[in-house]
């Protein structure tokens, strides 16, 4: 009865922990680390950032702890490198896309802009600034833990 009771528990836990492990924890602070999340382009250069047409892809990226980065512009994906050097220092690197002929690639040569530019970052577990200098933020994300 009770290496019934253990194997459920160990289940249980097992269960829960691949249910949430989309979100990446910090243990020291409890904040949702910048890596391993889907963060969801919401400004750019001070401007908001219309949300995706229904059916169509959101402009994002995703910062893997490998070091890289992937995400789509809004004409085409992109994936590159990224370095944190501390706790609020990061840069860019190699960063190529796919070159498919959209209409509007207005947001997509911005972001690379700033992605080319950022040298501080600023995140909270839910929205992820990129900064050049001690400037404004060239671009805000939101987290989205459902993707």
């Amino acid at each position: 009865m009770k290496s019934i009771l253990l194997f459920f528990l160990a289940l249980c836990c097992i269960s829960f922990y691949n249910c949430n492990s989309a979100k990446t924890v910090s243990a020291n602070t409890g904040m949702v680390e910048i890596t391993e999340t889907y963060w969801r382009l919401t400004e750019l250069k001070g401007k908001p950032v219309k949300a995706a047409a229904p059916g169509k892809k959101e402009v994002h990226i995703m910062l893997r702890k490998s070091g890289n980065i992937e995400g789509f512009a809004g004409c085409n994906g992109f994936g590159g490198h990224f370095d944190l050097k501390d706790s609020s220092r990061v840069s860019f690197s190699n960063i190529m896309g796919t070159m498919m002929a959209c209409s509007d690639l207005e947001t997509e040569n911005k972001l690379f802009e700033v992605l080319r530019e950022t040298v501080n970052y600023v995140h909270n577990g839910k929205h992820l600034m990129l900064i050049k200098g001690n400037k404004s933020p060239m671009a805000r994300f939101e987290a989205d833990y459902a993707k």
